[in-house]
């Protein structure tokens, strides 16, 4: 099995550095061209089935990069993306913060110190969820020779590369959040480890 596992395009909250979490916020302008670009690029890529996070943006994405294919999208609630609880929709720039400094630098440069808002998910059940969808995945006896496109978020993508590799939580991250459309690719052979093959790769 081949898997390329996308973050979806550029949403008005992500150009504003706004927390989206579990909000349903579609694609702007430029995350629908970032989308279509990739899909260009990737249009040779014999896909037979797409999974999505269920929130729009997700779902959208991988449309765009289908677009024209008779490909099945499947909505997997594992691939959602983690909830900020009352966090969501606040913005966490220096001229407009709306949530507390600590927390928010916790989050992207110090996640073992990383604690859920109120009503928000832990990184422990962000990676219990990712992690249990790539194993059920890789075990799916009649996927083993398909390729298959996987649209999710920032936070639930890095759940889903490091449920692959050996890594502790203060290396959630592995090098930043990845950009809208970055693509990383994963092989994976049935009672085998799945292997990251490329990481981030961007096609525009």
């Amino acid at each position: 099995m081949k898997m390329y596992i996308i973050r979806h395009g550029q949403t008005p909250w992500n150009a504003r550095k706004c927390l989206q979490g579990r909000s349903d916020v579609d694609l702007n302008e430029n995350g629908i061209y970032l989308a279509e670009l990739t899909g260009k690029a990737l249009r040779d890529v014999p896909f037979a089935m797409a999974f999505t996070s269920p929130l729009i943006r997700a779902k959208h994405t991988a449309q765009c990069i289908l677009a024209g294919r008779e490909v099945p999208i499947i909505e997997d609630e594992r691939l959602i993306e983690i909830s900020f609880g009352i966090y969501e929709g606040c913005c966490y720039t220096e001229e407009n913060r709306q949530v507390p400094q600590q927390w928010i630098e916790n989050f992207f440069h110090a996640p073992q110190d990383y604690v859920a808002a109120p009503g928000g998910e832990s990184l422990d059940d962000v990676e219990k969820r990712t992690r249990d969808f790539m194993e059920d995945i890789c075990s799916r006896k009649e996927l083993q020779d398909k390729t298959i496109l996987v649209s999710t978020h920032g936070c639930a993508l890095r759940g889903l590369l490091n449920s692959i590799r050996e890594s502790n939580r203060e290396d959630y991250w592995h090098g930043g959040v990845s950009k809208n459309c970055a693509v990383s690719i994963v092989t994976c052979n049935r009672g085998e480890k799945p292997v990251l093959v490329e990481e981030n790769h961007i096609y525009y």
